[in-house]
C-alpha cells in the first residue's frame, strides 16, 4: 500500500451512549446514516488487498450496534488481518467481552476519564466490571486509554498508575487534540515533564514505530504517553480511517480531503491525500 499503510481505524457507527466533551469523533462530523454490515465488509476486503493487516473498530461506541459481533466475526474471516482490536468506553462490555473475542476480536482499548470524579461519565467504578470481563475473556493485553484534563484528572495519574499495576493492564496517557474542542486551554496538559519522570524510573524504555511513541516499564506495570508535544503527532503514521458513514478520511485532523468510498479506486485516490498536517505553528 502507498505510504506505507498498515493500519485502519473503522468508525462503525458516530452514535454513543454518553457524551465526552473531549472527543474528538474520528474527526468526523455528525451523520445518521452508518454503513451497512456489507459496505463495512467490502471496504476491508478492499482495504487488505492493498496491504492492510491491522484494523481498529471505533465509534462512537461500536457496542451499540447490534450486528457488533457480527462485524468482528466478518472482519477476522480475513486471514491477512493479524491484529483485530477495539475501542469503546467500556460501559456495555461486561457481556459482551466473551462474545466478541469468541468473533475474534483479539484485544481492547477502553476508556477512562477518572478515578473518581463525577464531572465525567467514564469513571473507574463504571468500567472496571468491562476490565475484569475482557482480562477473563482473554482480550489481552487491554490498554485503558486517558486523556490528561486539567483540573478533572491530571492529579490522578500516581492512583491510575496503581490501578493498571493491580488489574494488569497498560495505561495509555493521552494528550487533548485540539479537534473540536471547547476551551482547550482551560483543560490541556502537556505530558513533557511527565514523560521525563517516567524515563527516570523505567527499567526498559520501549519506542514504538507508530507514531514514535514511547513504552515506559516500570517492571510490573507499563505507561505509555500519546500526544503531540511527546512527539511529532503525524511522524511514522501507518493509518488510513474510514468514517461510519463511509468515506476514506487521509488524515484525523483534516475534513477537506475525505473520499466517498465507492470501490477500491477510491481508497487508492484518499491514499494519494495523505499529507502532513499542517497547523499555524508550523
Amino acid at each position: 500500500m502507498e505510504n506505507n499503510v498498515t493500519h485502519l481505524r473503522l468508525s462503525v457507527t458516530d452514535k454513543c451512549n454518553i457524551q465526552c466533551f473531549y472527543c474528538h469523533h474520528e474527526g468526523q462530523t455528525a451523520n445518521d446514516a452508518d454503513m451497512s454490515l456489507s459496505t463495512i465488509l467490502a471496504i476491508v476486503k478492499d482495504m487488505v488487498s492493498l496491504g492492510i493487516t491491522q484494523v481498529k473498530i471505533t465509534g462512537g461506541e461500536p457496542l451499540v450496534r447490534p450486528d457488533i459481533v457480527e462485524i468482528v466475526k466478518g472482519i477476522k474471516a480475513y486471514k491477512e488481518i493479524t491484529d483485530l482490536s477495539m475501542t469503546t468506553n467500556g460501559l456495555l462490555l461486561e457481556k459482551l467481552a466473551r462474545p466478541l473475542k469468541e468473533a475474534g476480536l483479539d484485544r481492547i482499548n477502553i476508556g477512562c476519564d477518572s478515578i473518581y470524579s463525577d464531572m465525567v461519565p467514564k469513571t473507574m467504578e463504571k468500567i472496571l466490571p468491562g476490565i475484569q470481563s475482557a482480562t477473563n475473556a482473554g482480550l489481552v493485553p487491554i490498554k485503558v486509554n486517558v486523556v490528561v484534563l486539567k483540573g478533572i484528572n491530571d492529579t490522578e495519574i500516581p492512583e491510575l498508575i496503581e490501578y493498571a499495576r493491580k488489574y494488569k493492564f497498560i495505561l495509555q496517557l493521552i494528550e487533548l487534540i485540539p479537534i473540536g474542542v471547547e476551551k482547550f486551554d482551560q483543560y490541556f496538559v502537556s505530558l513533557k515533564d511527565l514523560g521525563k519522570e517516567l524515563e527516570q524510573k523505567a527499567v526498559h524504555i520501549q519506542t514504538r514505530s507508530l507514531q514514535a511513541r514511547k513504552q515506559y516499564n516500570l517492571g510490573d506495570v507499563i505507561v505509555e504517553i500519546v500526544g503531540p508535544s511527546q512527539q511529532d503527532f503525524c511522524a511514522n503514521c501507518k493509518k488510513i480511517r474510514v468514517t461510519s458513514d463511509g468515506k476514506i478520511k487521509p488524515c484525523l485532523r483534516r475534513d477537506d480531503n475525505l473520499i466517498p468510498y465507492t470501490g477500491i479506486d477510491s481508497i487508492q485516490k484518499a491514499l494519494g491525500r495523505r499529507t502532513p498536517y499542517q497547523n499555524e505553528h508550523d
